[in-house]
């Protein structure tokens, strides 16, 4: 006799910053086991901040296997919510980036920590799970992504608020930057999806999410190769999906001018590229394997085509410095960017940067912290540091940055908190230069907001218009 299970997922919150989409790894998980007849919910608290408490989802739902997915940036989050579960006495399992590089630190009172990428297992887990007297180590094969159901994001709670449609086209990359730990997870072998099936799951997802307004691919390297993602636009014009496809993770040596001009015609609403360091001895280090004068290409035919350009630099890297730090804020000022991500290396285990800094510096706890710097102008404490760059040297160079280069995340709504770091970093003279360049940035951006307005009130109607207008 076939065995059905209930299976409660979560996702655990970063409290700065609440996802514009949907887990798209629980949504697959979801898949593989609806598929199997199992009932599976997905709370993903990252997307809906406001969702109810977990005791009230396992005392409504009552799930036979309770499963989190682990972030380092969120753990505590997520600690809070196993600590909800143990209570219970429910099998529990746990998967995603901290799992895996950090499986041996975690709660013992864990029954299943899965290792890599889960769909090959998760039923068999799900089956079997039972609580356990030591946490179970489960290594995984890393599946092919052709084989792989469409993501459920009915199974999500709150799905009708779908706006931005994650969509998985590949997973891997054979790469070999140093910062960088997707290879640990998700391995270097590149592994994709027709381009077909990926137009028709678009398809199919419209008419179950009728209220979409975007998609966004978020794989590791998504424009590794060319005619795959070209012969993917193309079919996306072509079936009429009529969504702006906004892409994460494109790098300037896979971008010419033909991919360019697809994205501008499929309204993609910006290309970020990756430039890490614009000093040339540390960009060196990276091992990104392209140059800054590709970078520097690349950005010019992105301005041209009037496609918004984001940059994203990451302060620490192995070498960096304060005065190095304003190499890269010199390059960045080069390029005219629209928008800019300063973000604070983040040393994870098993990468050759956690190695250098092992031997050149030293790492504090990584648990809660994050490179990434959304929801408030100011980064987190540096997890990081050398004798030649300390912590506070990282955070004179942070504020540095932000105000040198015109950071779209500092509002000038944030003076008052804004002051203290000028008066303590001794940053006048950037100060005086960013208020009036902030207040020139915030008039262009209103225009730019006016012209959207217009053309979603021409394109969608004036109801189309008002609903966007709510939601932003």
């Amino acid at each position: 006799m076939d065995i059905t299970k209930r299976i409660l997922f979560f996702n655990a919150k970063r409290e700065k910053c609440e996802s514009t989409s949907p887990h798209l790894g629980l949504a697959m998980l979801a898949a593989v086991l609806n598929g199997k007849d199992h009932e599976v919910l997905v709370v993903d608290y990252q997307f809906k901040h406001d969702a109810p408490s977990p005791e009230t989802f396992i005392n409504e739902f009552k799930p036979d296997v309770i499963g989190l997915t682990l972030y380092t940036a969120t753990m505590r989050e997520a600690a809070k919510i196993m600590d909800v579960v143990f209570k219970f006495k429910i099998p529990i399992m746990v998967g995603g980036p901290h799992a895996t590089l950090y499986y041996d630190r975690l709660d013992d009172r864990i029954d299943y920590i899965i290792l890599g990428e889960a769909e090959n297992v998760i039923e068999t887990v799900v089956i079997n799970a039972k609580i356990e007297t030591k946490s179970q180590i489960i290594k995984t094969e890393p599946p092919d992504p052709k084989k792989l159901p469409y993501p459920d994001f009915t199974s999500f709670f709150s799905y009708n608020d779908v706006r931005n449609y994650p969509l998985l086209m590949s997973r891997g990359c054979p790469n070999d930057c140093n910062f960088c730990c997707v290879h640990l997870i998700s391995t270097r072998k590149w592994r994709f999806r027709y381009p077909e099936d990926c137009v028709d799951e678009l398809l199919y997802a419209k008419r179950k999410l009728p209220d979409l307004n975007s998609v966004i691919i978020y794989d590791d390297n998504p424009m590794l190769v060319k005619k795959h993602i070209t012969r993917f636009i193309k079919m996306y014009l072509e079936k009429d999906i009529d969504l702006p496809l906004n892409i994460i993770n494109t790098r300037a040596d896979r971008l010419d001018e033909d991919v360019i001009k697809l994205l501008k015609e499929v309204k993609c609403p910006s290309i970020a590229l990756g430039v890490e360091s614009g000093d040339p001895e540390v960009f060196e280090t990276i091992n990104k394997g392209e140059t800054l004068d590709e970078i520097k290409k690349t950005a010019k035919l992105i301005k041209k085509h009037k496609i918004p350009l984001y940059l994203c630099f990451v302060i620490g890297l192995e070498g960096d410095t304060l005065e190095k730090t304003e190499h890269s804020i010199n390059f960045a000022n080069k390029l005219k960017p629209d928008h800019i991500y300063w973000n604070m290396i983040t040393p994870f285990r098993g990468t050759k940067i956690r190695e250098w800094y092992d031997i050149n510096g030293k790492v504090s706890s990584l648990v809660n912290h994050s490179s990434w710097v959304d929801g408030d102008f100011m980064c987190e404490e540096p997890c990081a540091e050398t004798p030649e760059f300390t912590v506070d040297e990282r955070k004179k160079a942070y504020v540095m940055a932000i105000l040198r280069t015109n950071d779209t995340r500092l509002k000038l709504t944030d003076i008052l908190r804004l002051i203290p770091y000028v008066k303590k970093y001794t940053l006048y003279k950037d100060f005086i230069y960013w208020l009036p360049e902030k207040i020139r940035s915030d008039f262009k951006q209103f225009i730019f907001l006016i012209r959207q307005a217009t053309e979603v009130y021409r394109e969608k109607g004036g109801k189309e218009l008002i609903k966007r207008i709510n939601r932003y």
